[in-house]
């Protein structure tokens, strides 16, 4: 029927649009410029994502606070990025995002300064069946995923919001989040949580001045990677990496621009292809259905039952 041909078309179009402008019209912007940007704040800043936003900041004389894990590679990335960019000034707060106590570290750091750029970047995946992991370990790896960003996000747009400037704030989220994820449970709705509260905080502010963005990226090469259970498809995945700097263009890019931003084949293939054929509730019954041919499903059923 010509009507559903082109209603698809549409459905099409408005994902197709801002995906190309973002891939090849929309240029890197200066954010000290466009927001009057002195300070930025970066999570997950001592690796990946997060070091080479630091850098580009710093490129553009953006003074930043480096949040992230305290221990050797914080220190390391500090002091390297400390001597190739002596004309900004960069400060760190090592703080586990996962655990209480790191509002206060942060809050502390940054009382003198005001930040107007925050970057909500830090986070990591838990593999494996939900119910065999322990609860202790999904409530760290969703609270350094989702709920840290809240209490970040709410603590410096309070401020931004007070004073009357200008501002951006940032989400790396998944296109994971927008469909199921079996053995990263915490994972996909840690991220689709982030997406839907970007969104959904994006209107309250804009007219304030201040832009929201999230990304959605595909595969990157980082740590990300490392201390990570190998499915196969994270070991597929991984074969398709491409470097952190990529995904810091897109951003720089499309801030104020756009409120999502989607990078890559994945997100491509997930949010302009799959989802625009069939509808997620389709997709999961379909998963479901045949999730036990899967062979990480079949072992780590076997596991289980070894185990008990």
């Amino acid at each position: 029927m010509v009507w559903i041909e082109a209603l698809a078309g549409v459905a099409f179009a408005s994902f197709i649009i801002p995906f190309l402008l973002a891939a090849f019209v929309w240029k890197r912007q200066d954010l000290k410029k466009k927001y009057d940007c002195e300070w930025a704040l970066v999570t997950g800043a001592s690796s990946g994502i997060g070091k080479v936003l630091t850098e580009k900041l710093c490129q553009q004389g953006i003074n930043v606070v480096m949040v992230a894990l305290d221990d050797s590679l914080l220190g390391e990335s500090y002091e390297e990025l400390k001597k190739r960019y002596p004309d900004v000034q960069i400060r760190k707060v090592g703080a586990d995002l996962s655990r209480e106590g790191y509002m206060e570290k942060i809050k502390d750091s940054t009382k003198d300064i005001s930040i107007t750029c925050v970057f909500n970047n830090a986070g990591y995946i838990t593999t494996g069946m939900f119910a065999d992991v322990p609860i202790e370990k999904h409530l760290l790896n969703l609270h350094c995923n989702s709920t840290c960003a809240v209490q970040i996000t709410h603590h410096f747009l309070n401020k931004m919001l007070d004073s009357g400037k200008k501002g951006l704030v940032c989400f790396t989220s998944s296109p994971a989040g927008c469909m199921p994820s079996p053995f990263a449970a915490i994972y996909g709705s840690s991220k689709a949580f982030l997406t839907e509260f970007a969104t959904s905080l994006a209107p309250e502010v804009k007219y304030n001045g201040v832009d929201v963005l999230v990304v959605h990226p595909s595969p990157v090469a980082s740590n990300f990677y490392n201390s990570v259970h190998k499915i196969s498809s994270i070991a597929f995945f991984q074969k398709t990496v491409r470097g952190p700097e990529n995904i810091v263009e897109y951003m720089f890019a499309g801030a104020g621009r756009t409120v999502i931003v989607e990078e890559g084949y994945f997100c491509f293939f997930v949010r302009g292809v799959l989802l625009k054929l069939i509808d997620v509730a389709f997709l999961t019954n379909i998963i479901t259905r045949c999730i036990h041919l899967n062979a990480d499903y079949k072992k780590v059923t076997v596991q289980r039952k070894k185990s008990n």
